[in-house]
């Protein structure tokens, strides 16, 4: 199921976030980004446990993927596809950006999905350049 995250799974939010960025629950404190405007994170949740998360910055009819991780035991199972399916259809998007570490094996899942490469973003990552990818719906 997905769903919006609540502050219940804050625990699991930043479990999962650090492997994004050993900063995460610094840089993208749970509380705060749920009350920031146009801030969305929807959670896939299985058992009533938080297998994997989205977070958006949602403009007119785009949005910037800002995080998007799942658990290392259920990834290659589909969550990461439903959770960016299902935020095309809640908001009706007609076009995805986010940007990607060029090393991250990600990339290929993004490609997959019909991500486009537009440009790479030197040093975006300090010590690694970045594609700013986007998919149009």
């Amino acid at each position: 199921m997905i769903d919006k995250i609540s502050n219940e799974y804050e625990n699991d939010y930043y479990h999962l976030g650090s492997r994004l960025n050993d900063n995460f629950s610094y840089l993208f404190n749970l509380e705060q980004t749920l009350n920031k405007p146009y801030n969305y994170i929807y959670g896939y949740f299985e058992n009533d446990k938080l297998l994997g998360f989205v977070h958006i910055i949602l403009t007119v009819d785009e949005a910037d993927i800002i995080n998007i991780v799942v658990d290392n035991y259920y990834q290659r199972k589909g969550i990461g596809k439903k959770l960016i399916e299902f935020i095309i259809k809640k908001h009706h998007l007609k076009a995805l950006n986010l940007e990607v570490r060029q090393s991250n094996d990600a990339v290929n899942f993004y490609l997959k999905m019909g991500f486009k490469t537009l440009r790479i973003i030197p040093n975006y990552y300090r010590d690694e350049d970045a594609y700013f990818m986007k998919k149009v719906i």
